[in-house]
């Protein structure tokens, strides 16, 4: 009896997502586009306050060229609902706009954020799904796509600095940028 409760205890930790295994995955440039750059790393800007993600872009807005950066099959939950945008200034989704998550274990996810919908944009399970168009929407001051890697809600930035991401780097869909935890 002892062992069948402990047993039972077991699956609905895992079921929960506290036994799931945490790993690493790679993460490429989310833009097939050879001027795909990464514009702001640690710092906001490269040169402001802390920002610790990745913000990308190649200069254009609303083109199909972005894809997740994910490079293993995973679950994306997509988050929509917002209006599509290339200018920027709007919160939608507590600022994140239109976005997407692939969770881990311990509390591990990676997020991209400020995307433009299409057809694409919904929860899928995929090896990098094209899951929208490089946007603006939520609080961004203009076209580009957002990747963070948190735990429990904290940003974190190894995943990127462990690989010599940094400002200027080519972030075309080809390209490495991290390593996620997840």
């Amino acid at each position: 009896m002892k062992t069948m409760k402990l047993t039972l205890a077991a699956a609905v930790l895992a079921a929960t997502g506290w036994g799931t295994t945490v790993t690493a995955a790679t993460a490429v440039g989310p833009i097939c586009d050879a001027a795909a750059r990464v514009g702001s790393t640690t710092y906001y800007s490269c040169s402001g306050s802390s920002h610790n993600a990745l913000d990308i872009s190649n200069g254009t807005c609303s083109v199909w060229n972005h894809r997740g950066m994910i490079n293993v099959s995973r679950h994306y939950a997509y988050y929509g609902g917002c209006a599509n945008n290339c200018s920027g200034g709007t919160s939608c989704n507590g600022g994140a706009g239109n976005y997407y998550v692939v969770s881990g274990g311990s509390g591990w996810d990676f997020r991209q954020l400020h995307l433009n919908s299409n057809g694409s944009s919904r929860s899928q399970t995929c090896d990098r799904c094209a899951l929208g168009l490089v946007g603006s929407t939520g609080n961004s001051t203009g076209a580009h796509v957002h990747a963070d890697n948190r735990q429990y809600g904290t940003r974190k930035t190894a995943w990127y600095t462990s690989v010599g991401t940094t400002c200027g780097t080519n972030a075309n869909c080809s390209n490495r940028l991290g390593t996620p935890t997840l």
